[in-house]
């Protein structure tokens, strides 16, 4: 097996004034922290694992600012539409598509969720 782990040895990328790091979560996948080096303020993308992404958080030193939700990890208590409210752009989001969202929300009240429920995807993995 290529990866015994699960996981490969992710580096973090850097580019002008950004840095994105990705954090390894469930058995082979990723969320990703991208951080604005200047002003210390991040969004992270897919926290399917909330204790993961808020070690990350903290080892770097951020303010979460943004949840960016791409697509639906695992199922939630109650279904993938649980907790399905709108932004304050009156847009549908998914708060908490695989746990994460809370639990990050919670620690993080300031920040935005983002995320439709019409970017559905069937699983094909």
């Amino acid at each position: 097996e290529r990866y015994p782990r699960g996981h490969s040895a992710p580096q973090p990328c850097h580019f002008a004034g950004v840095k994105i790091l990705p954090i390894p979560v469930l058995s082979n996948n990723y969320s990703y922290l991208v951080i604005d080096t200047s002003s210390g303020q991040a969004a992270v993308i897919d926290p399917s694992d909330p204790l993961a992404v808020q070690a990350a958080i903290e080892e770097e030193g951020v303010m979460l600012e943004a949840i960016f939700c791409t697509h639906k990890h695992c199922p939630a208590p109650g279904g993938w539409h649980e907790g399905v409210t709108s932004n304050d752009a009156g847009l549908p989001v998914l708060r908490d598509h695989s746990g994460g969202n809370t639990a990050l929300r919670q620690q993080h009240g300031s920040c935005k969720v983002y995320g439709s429920t019409l970017d559905a995807i069937p699983e094909l993995t």
